[in-house]
């Protein structure tokens, strides 16, 4: 293991008091990094995953180890790991919470309750929270459905300027789930920029499934999609257009070091994105003011390069750079400064030393100040020096063994520490873990026992014990791209450390070559990069360590003053069991070693001498989970415009696998019955009754709900729940909000054609009237002037979450808001409201007091925590020596999931599996640590055969 704690090298300079002072300042900045990584260590987290995307029914199956950031060894610090899964509208739709035991974790995600379409999952803990959120875990995937999606689609997009207008060419080949082409079939298509249409026409598919469509796209139009629809057949396809317009290219020019200098040589580093996200290759010149061409330039990969660049006083330089298309367009590089210093590192992968040369202008020279070369890893600094410019450049060769593998980050600073130039290099000690996956045959036959044998060592040959997952999937399902997939070297290594989207992260560290440890130069010349140093003006953590499911938090009295030593007891119904404590002299109280609990529901209270519940209030610790910020990333494509036939062999095996739940014993398919038993929601103040309603959503699905808040459940329960704006010519619907009228118009009876416009809510294109337990809240109510405004209403649906209510009832159609119309608008506002449509929505709370919404008493709180989820047991199917059984398909796309691998004192370890049916090959990815800060990744292959083999290796 590389110590990194003990790597540090200080070049002292020698000479008078002011040197040794200044020397002092570099030993203080050394010594307060040290104490604050010793006291606030960061944490990184890594998911592995059994496979890279998922069907409607799957199962994501994962484990996760959490580091100690600055040793890479596995943390203790934390012991509950938060896991959240966004849409592609980036809102989170479910939360999970994982106990963590000495950095480990694994668990199961169903994905019962996920339709098709595109998500993000992000992992962290609390005391993450306390540095840069870029340092979260992410991780993109798809769910994929061939029951809802029956077309598939390859599309390609072009463009090009017509009589100055953009045109677009799109070229559509439409087939069915079997890949057949859907030839000549009529189709309405339709062109939109988000939610507009801008163009519909009738075609034809012809004899080869294809479609060729041409439009003109308008100024400033995003968010273009192409709707295909078979109104016949009823099949409906939509396709995202990407047109990746040259003109829209995003290239940066970022000069190493951070700046251009004048009289000093320049290394710059540029990157080009495309419309889409992803890297472009292009090529150019760069000129100076009288446009002669003083360098030229070309991506070496994905967009990405660097140049060499004599910089002039005074210069003014700009790049002509030619784009896809033939499009030639100029960017302008940074301003010239007129005195500055320039950082350069050559970091040659054949070499045990990179050289750091700096060079600086002459008025610089001539102050004769110091600097701080400072070099940091993992947050330790781990080389320092005092420098003096005097001689101008300067270089310093500085051995490679003083950083451990991964990102090094070399600062130049002032002698307050001020960062004046930065630069990240890449160290690699190829001191990985070395793993070997041995398996007992050659080649195995459908339903074969196969036998895994684990052996792992250092770079050394040392047997290594320690912790490892593994998964086996069917290559004819599942499609391992090594390039565009993590793994646990390339995030704790590369990508955990760099802001941002990284484009086929595997290719910088698998690809052993002259050109990809270039690239990866490239890249980190490009790259924001992450902080994990704890912040000076910090002085506590705002987020403690969780170190284990708690239930803490304070009595307060009536005036909001702390109750020291009160009793306050804690009763759980399911499992039956009671807790009881002392608040501290702050009041505090903290409950702890609970049992496994599914589903936690306590009654918390506080009880004077006598057993008795008196005047006070209880405060839970609940911290609310981070503001979701969508993941960095072109946006991923539907999975049915894939071309991908492991992915559409998931969705269609996934469909044979739900199918085989309906099956007879007989093997027959069972006609599918619904039975469908009407859903209460008790204590609703429902005027139709309970659960008459178009929509009922009831106390398991609040519970399912777990912390959301109101609106984040309206919104995605309901079809087509929105924001809208109302227009209304009549007074008194237009002064009930401040925003419409003022109080002096307020007094008038009528105000004449003077429309009134307002923001609220809609389902479809009816607006909503909330009634909370039977009580009206918002637009129309009778106490006109009182009601709340669109933002009182927002306020209040995200302020209370699922917890605080028992069900949710939406009267929308005519048969269900009849009613609810008599019944909540005015009698005297009926007429003039009557061509309006209206969807009431009944909220029925746990308290039943209407929108107040007290639901805990004096002295006792209702608390439903999020619970901890606990990992199920990996389903593998048994398959006997002629075994002469019929067997239902076995068509799992993951053969195997052992998220609990341990290597013994010799490094070894064995897994077995059994085969599914039919012949191909299987992929097997390990990975994992051994705890002390080495990790190791592995990805093997082995063959299933038609015939049945009795070859033993």
């Amino acid at each position: 293991m590389f110590k990194i704690l003990t790597c540090f090298i200080l070049l002292l300079p020698v000479g008078c008091f002011a040197q040794l002072k200044i020397t002092d300042s570099l030993l203080k900045i050394k010594s307060s990094a040290d104490s604050s990584i010793k006291i606030h260590p960061a944490e990184k987290l890594y998911l592995q995953f059994d496979k890279p995307y998922y069907a409607v029914g799957d199962t994501i199956w994962f484990k996760a180890y959490l580091f100690h950031a600055p040793t890479m060894s596995l943390s203790a610090k934390s012991g509950i790991m938060y896991v959240d899964i966004a849409n592609d509208s980036d809102v989170v739709v479910k939360q999970y919470r994982y106990p963590v035991k000495e950095g480990l974790s694994w668990g199961n995600i169903s994905l019962s309750d996920f339709p098709a379409g595109n998500y993000t999952l992000r992992a962290y803990t609390t005391w993450m929270r306390n540095f840069d959120p870029n340092g979260f875990f992410y991780k993109r995937f798809v769910v994929a459905d061939d029951h809802e999606q029956t077309w598939l689609a390859n599309s390609e997009t072009t463009s090009s300027i017509v009589n100055n207008k953009l045109q677009a060419n799109v070229k559509l080949l439409l087939s069915d789930m079997d890949k057949t082409a859907i030839v000549n079939t009529a189709l309405q298509l339709q062109v939109m920029a988000g939610n507009h249409h801008l163009y519909k026409q009738q075609v034809q598919t012809d004899e080869k499934g294809i479609i060729d469509v041409n439009f003109t796209v308008p100024d400033k139009a995003t968010g273009l999609k192409l709707v295909a629809e078979d109104k016949e057949g009823g099949n409906k396809i939509t396709i995202p257009i990407n047109l990746n317009r040259a003109e829209h290219t995003d290239i940066q020019f970022l000069p190493e070091g951070g700046n251009l200098v004048a009289g000093l040589p320049a290394h710059i580093g540029f990157k080009a994105i495309s419309e889409d996200g992803k890297g472009i290759n292009i090529s150019g010149i760069i000129t100076d003011h009288n446009q002669k061409q003083v360098a030229s330039f070309s991506s070496l990969r994905l967009g990405m390069g660097s140049f060499d660049l004599n910089v002039n006083p005074g210069e003014i330089y700009t790049a002509k750079v030619n784009l896809p298309g033939g499009v030639v367009k100029e960017y302008p590089l940074p301003i010239v400064k007129s005195t500055g210093i320039g950082l350069s590192v050559l970091n040659p992968a054949d070499k045990d030393s990179v050289i750091v040369s700096i060079a600086s202008t002459n008025d610089i020279i001539q102050s004769g100040e110091s600097y701080f070369l400072i070099g940091k890893a993992r947050g330790i600094i781990c080389y320092a020096a005092v420098l003096s410019l005097k001689e101008g450049t300067i270089s310093r060769k500085i051995a490679k063994q003083l950083f451990p593998s991964g990102i090094t980050h070399f600062i130049l600073t002032n002698t307050k520490g001020q960062p004046l130039n930065e630069r990240l290099v890449f160290i690699d000690h190829n001191d990985n873990l070395q793993i070997e996956l041995a398996a007992d045959k050659q080649i195995y036959a459908p339903h074969d026992s196969v036998a895994m044998h684990i052996l792992v060592t250092d770079t050394a040959g040392t047997p290594i014990a320690g912790n490892f997952s593994m998964a086996v999937t069917d290559d004819a399902q599942v499609k391992q791209d090594t390039l565009n997939s993590e793994n646990i070297i390339t995030r704790m290594l590369l990508t955990g450390d760099l802001k941002g989207y990284i484009e086929e992260p595997g290719y910088y560290l698998q690809t052993k070559s002259t050109e990809a440890w270039q690239a990866l130069d490239n890249l980190l010349l490009t790259q924001g990069w992450v902080n994990y140093d704890w912040q000076a003006d910090k002085e506590h953590p705002v987020f403690a360590a969780e170190n284990e499911f708690e239930v803490k938090g304070q009595v307060q009295n009536g005036f909001n003053k702390s109750v020291k030593a009160t009793r306050v007891t804690l009763l759980s119904k399911s499992p039956l069991f009671a807790k009881d404590t002392l608040t501290n002299n702050d009041g505090r109280f903290v409950f702890r070693n609970f049992p496994q609990i599914d589903t936690p529901a306590f009654v918390i209270k506080a009880v004077n001498r006598h057993d008795k519940s008196f005047n006070v209030g209880i405060v839970i610790d609940d911290v609310k989970p981070p503001l979701y910020a969508m993941a960095a990333g072109p946006a991923i494509q539907p999975w049915y415009l894939s071309s991908d036939t492991a992915l559409l062999n998931t969705a269609k095996n996934n469909r044979t696998r739900i199918e085989q739940e309906y099956l007879a014993p007989n093997g027959h398919l069972l006609k599918e019955v619904t039975v469908k038993a009407q859903k209460i929601v008790k204590g609703s103040q429902n005027v139709n009754g309970p659960g008459n309603a178009d929509l009922v959503l009831d106390e398991t699905d609040m519970i399912k709900a777990g912390k959301k808040n109101w609106l984040d459940i309206l919104q995605e329960k309901i079809k087509g729940f929105k924001t809208g704006n109302i227009k209304s010519y009549n007074t008194r619907f237009a002064i009930q909000h401040k925003s419409l009228a003022d109080e002096e118009s307020a007094t008038g009876i009528e105000i004449e054609n003077l429309p009134r416009y307002f923001q609220w809510y809609f389902v479809e294109d009816k607006p909503v009237k909330f009634i909370i337990d039977g009580v009206p809240f918002g637009i129309y109510d009778k106490a006109v002037l009182a009601s709340p405004t669109f933002e009182d209403i927002t306020n209040y649906l995200q302020s209370n979450n699922a917890e605080d209510i028992k069900g949710i009832e939406l009267n929308s159609s005519t048969k269900y808001s009849n009613n609810y119309f008599r019944r909540y608008i005015p009698f005297d506002w009926q007429r003039s409201l009557s061509s309006y449509n209206f969807s009431f929505v009944e909220i029925t709370t746990r308290s039943g007091r209407g929108p107040a919404l007290k639901a805990n008493t004096p002295g006792m709180f209702l608390y439903k925590p999020l619970a901890l989820s606990w990992p199920k047991q990996f389903y593998k199917p048994r398959y006997t020596v002629n075994d002469t059984t019929k067997h239902l398909p076995d068509t799992r796309s993951t053969i195997d999931w052992e998220p609990n691998v341990i290597t013994n004192k010799n490094g070894q370890a064995a897994i077995s599996f059994y085969a599914a049916d039919k012949p191909t090959v299987y992929t097997l990815i390990i990975e994992g640590s051994d705890g002390n800060g080495n990790i190791g990744y592995k990805m093997e292959r082995i063959t299933i055969s038609k015939q049945k083999p009795d070859t033993k290796l």
